[in-house]
């Protein structure tokens, strides 16, 4: 694991998908789970840095897609950590909803028969009952903020250690090779809702790191990127210029034009 800031890690060996620990004085808190088979890895990682596993007592999902729910089960027997989840994306685990891509999008339509097969078999997710439904706005106790930030997928989060200036960012931005960029198109079924995440995000004061879900970490001046890059992608929706009002048949009357005063 490498630390990214003061009593918060990285658990940067799980390949193209990353996992965060973050201390508080209760324990630690584990910010998704990586892939079906990285459970045990990322509670070897979690002793190889001086902790024991039943340090840890909590672990937050940041939605339900394989790469980050897929450790839970091995890691929650092993530990015993209560699990949160928005309580919208509860649905998934709860088996009311099944995870789709983006049927709008060609390679969403072309993926559907092996992506139905996977969560099937594979990268089928696990049922519970989330120990905490999160929602937009709350404080938790470990020092999070929780920031609904939809698009991706409907019960999507991210989370922000003001005190700590990270922000866990979970797939409502990657960044691939050092370069910010939105999570994949076939896999994002509301982008028009994502980019309004993306705009919430740039909106957060006091952002120093950025922790997403693939890809490095950003380790200085996150805020800023994060603001050029909402520019960038998601700028605000142009606002159409206001009309007098009129009533049928009534024409609407010229501006007066300011006179001179003559001296």
């Amino acid at each position: 694991m490498k630390e990214i800031a003061e009593n918060v890690w990285h658990i940067d060996t799980l390949g193209y998908v990353n996992a965060y620990v973050w201390r508080w004085e209760e324990g630690l808190t584990l910010i998704d789970t990586g892939l079906p088979w990285q459970g045990k890895h990322i509670l070897k990682a979690i002793e190889g840095a001086g902790f024991k596993v039943g340090d840890i007592r909590e672990i937050i999902i940041t939605h339900a897609d394989f790469d980050h729910y897929g450790g839970l089960r091995v890691i929650r027997e092993a530990t015993g950590a209560r699990v949160y989840v928005h309580a919208i994306e509860a649905m998934f685990f709860k088996g009311r909803w099944r995870r789709w891509p983006n049927l709008r999008h060609p390679l969403g339509v072309l993926y559907l028969p092996l992506h139905t097969l996977l969560m099937l078999t594979l990268f089928r997710i696990p049922r519970l009952n989330p120990d905490l439904l999160v929602v937009d706005g709350e404080e938790l106790d470990n020092g999070l903020s929780v920031l609904h930030t939809p698009g991706h997928t409907p019960g999507h989060i991210a989370l922000f250690g003001k005190e700590r200036g990270v922000l866990f960012t979970g797939d409502a931005l990657v960044n691939w090779r050092g370069k910010l960029s939105l999570p994949p198109a076939m896999f994002t079924p509301q982008p028009d809702i994502l980019k309004q995440s993306i705009r919430k995000l740039a909106r957060l004061r006091g952002v120093e790191v950025a922790a997403p879900g693939h890809g490095s970490v950003i380790r200085e001046k996150a805020g800023e990127a994060i603001r050029a890059f909402a520019k960038k992608v998601a700028p605000p929706p142009k606002r159409r210029p206001r009309k007098a009002p009129t009533r049928e048949g009534v024409p609407r009357q010229p501006k007066a034009k300011p006179t001179s005063k003559s001296g």
